[in-house]
This record gives structure tokens, sequence and C-alpha cells, in this order.
């Protein structure tokens, strides 16, 4: 079995790695799609992380959130970087910089969890 810290790091590289190779000024990312670029089984479990992940992350601030018209009963959130953010800079620069940056996020986020 594949410890979590393990799957958050190969969704953050994933991420990076989406972001690095865009040709546009924007990507929108969508769990499943996240969880196939990580190498990951399509497993309910692994999209619930990196929705769990990506969901943090906007809370953050690292990346933005978007809710799309529903096109059925599923919900329809899609996560936005784009070339005005900080992290599209630093994945286009130095991809293991941004790694660690979501990572560090990541771990911030825990903490103010154990907090409140």
């Amino acid at each position: 079995m594949v410890e979590s810290g393990n799957i958050e790091e190969k969704l953050a590289k994933a991420l990076v790695k989406l972001i690095g190779s865009a040709k546009g000024r924007r990507v929108t990312i969508k769990t499943a799609t996240l969880v196939r670029l990580a190498g990951l089984d399509e497993k309910h479990r692994n999209i619930l992380k990196a929705a769990k992940m990506l969901s943090k992350l906007s809370k953050e601030r690292v990346i933005k959130v978007e809710f799309k018209e529903k096109i059925s009963r599923a919900k329809s959130i899609m996560y936005v970087v784009d070339d005005q953010m900080d992290l599209w800079r630093i994945s286009k620069l130095n991809p293991d910089d941004a790694t660690k940056i979501i990572l560090k996020s990541l771990e911030r986020f825990k903490n103010k969890a154990k907090l409140t």
C-alpha cells in the first residue's frame, strides 16, 4: 500500500509537470486527470486524495477554484492556475522548488487544522 505522503508528493509533482508543460496562460485541473498524470490508479480513494489536496491548496490560495455549470449530477469543480500566480512562475522556472512549495502548503494546512 502506498503511503499518503508519497501520494501527495506524486500528485504535487504531476501538478508541477502539468503547469510546466502548459503552452497557454492558464491550466485547468480536474482530480481524475491529475491522478492519471501522477501515474496512480484511478481508484476512488486516490481521486478523493487528489480532490482533498487540490481543495487544501485552494484554501491556502496556491491555486484557484472554479465551479462549472453542472452537466450531470456530479459536482463539476475545476482548479485553475494561471500565469499571474506564483505557482505558475515557479513551476516554469524551477519545478523542484514548486513541488516543495506545494508540499509545504499542505503541511501548513495540516498544522492549522491541528490548532483548531
